[in-house]
């Protein structure tokens, strides 16, 4: 896939794993001459960062980058239903990950089927809600054990299986030893996929 194609972008937080790398992909537009329009949406106060982190690495006019690869951010506090696409639906959900406010979880339907994204966060009761009305969720597991801090482990992922155990869980945002030992979990619900590879439901 060209990433000059990508459409919408959903930004959970602002730690720079999950958005320092959109002044290389606005650049990358920009030199391309992409004329597909990139929707942004993001926690307040996105964009002042990112136009912060573009100007340390690059001399170039912010602005202009901005207007000719063809990018606009959308600042939310919360999003209800919103069509991000055509027949696409985005909800929001306040996570917790610890002194990273706000930081979201998201649900997104299209035809009927309804994939959850928790970003990153402690197994909270949004953490529930997004599990709850998803098909499929795509969770934090960072730990073996219970998550510390601001993530889930694995044994979180076992207590949502409690809750829900017809659900169907993706774990992410995994440590080396924590893939090894979720690759050992006896439960065909637990669906541990290597990067790249693409699940279909």
């Amino acid at each position: 896939m060209n990433p000059c194609s990508i459409s919408v972008i959903l930004i959970s937080h602002l730690h720079g794993d999950h958005f320092a790398d959109i002044p290389f992909f606005m650049f990358d537009k920009f030199f391309n001459g992409s004329d597909e329009k990139t929707i942004i949406y993001c926690p307040e106060g996105t964009k002042k960062k990112i136009e912060g982190l573009f100007y340390l690495m690059f001399p170039a006019d912010f602005e202009k980058v901005q207007d000719e690869s063809n990018v606009e951010f959308r600042e939310f506090s919360k999003l209800e239903r919103e069509e991000v696409l055509p027949n696409i639906y985005v909800d929001s959900f306040l996570v917790d990950h610890g002194n990273c406010k706000p930081a979201y979880g998201f649900t997104i339907e299209r035809d009927g089927k309804i994939v959850g994204l928790s970003g990153d966060s402690k197994l909270c009761s949004e953490v529930e809600q997004i599990v709850e009305k998803s098909d499929v969720a795509v969770l934090d597991a960072s730990f073996i054990e219970k998550g510390e801090i601001s993530h889930m482990g694995l044994v979180d992922m076992e207590e949502l299986f409690e809750q829900y155990p017809n659900k169907k869980i993706i774990p992410t945002h995994m440590h080396d030893e924590t893939k090894k030992m979720a690759r050992k979990m006896d439960n065909p619900n637990f669906i541990v996929l290597n990067d790249g590879e693409e699940f279909e439901f």
